[in-house]
């Protein structure tokens, strides 16, 4: 995309499965708080496309773009490798691509097959960006990993076994990097939307829509924007011991026992 500029290596943000919807927006708020931020997405051109997008609407900022399939650690590793040769290792990475593990099936008819390739994406892959991120902060003395969860790894939502589970393991390893890595320098800790207002809501029938909103006691989903925000605070050096936390943004859903 742009020329790369000069940069702090620390403010250097790999937002992945950031070409569409949260991703984007995390992507779009670390460009306007003044971060370089590389856009990823399994298919490059589409990741280039976003990265256009968000340069065209953030003028003056530095953006890069990748491509490489989360659900292939051989992938993950030569992407990782080719941001180094760019001089692009994150300082900042932002674990927000998910499989989200959609199936009819309940648990004791999910494929086993199916329930790995969940596991792959949004643990495994996880596991593996934040370790090959980390170990680049840890020369550079700094650094922060933000992982997308869920309230689903709390709160299971019927027939998807996988992806509850998935984001229920997120949750446990953001808690065990944060005291591994806190000696290091580097910050983890973890996001767990309820209902996140996309494009998706638009499909939904009005008898759905209204049956959402009523278990919100806010009344309505929360916006990609104000996770983003959050995500951009997390980001900075204005909580230095903010660090292991799993912080809920869902509209007041984990607080209510049953809606009203």
């Amino acid at each position: 995309m742009s020329a790369e500029a000069d940069h702090e290596p620390s403010r250097i943000a790999l937002v992945t499965g950031a070409s569409h919807n949260l991703g984007l927006a995390i992507a779009r708020q670390l460009a306007c708080d003044g971060a370089a931020v590389v856009v990823h997405g399994i298919d490059e051109a589409v990741a280039a496309a976003a990265a256009a997008r968000i340069g065209a609407e953030v003028p003056d900022t530095e953006i890069h773009s990748i491509g490489f399939d989360l659900s292939d650690p051989q992938a993950i590793e030569a992407g990782f490798a080719v941001l180094a040769e760019r001089g692009l290792a994150p300082g900042i990475l932002i674990n927000n691509a998910a499989h989200l593990g959609v199936s009819d099936d309940d648990v004791l008819e999910e494929d086993p097959r199916f329930f790995r390739q969940v596991f792959e994406v949004n643990v495994f892959a996880m596991h593996l960006c934040s370790v090959l991120a980390a170990r680049h902060m840890a020369r550079a003395g700094r650094g922060v990993i933000v992982n997308i969860s869920s309230l689903a790894g709390e709160r299971a939502i019927h027939r998807r076994a996988a992806y509850n589970a998935s984001k229920a393991a997120v949750d446990g390893l953001t808690r065990s990097m944060a005291i591994d890595l806190a000696p290091l320098g580097i910050r983890v800790n973890a996001i767990a939307p309820g209902y996140v207002w996309s494009s998706r809501w638009n499909l939904l029938s009005d008898e759905e829509t209204a049956n959402r909103r009523a278990r919100i006691p806010a009344g309505e989903p929360t916006a990609q924007e104000e996770i983003a925000k959050l995500v951009g605070f997390l980001a900075t050096d204005h909580a230095p011991t903010l660090t292991g936390a799993r912080i809920v943004i869902d509209g007041g859903i984990d607080a209510q026992q049953t809606p009203l």
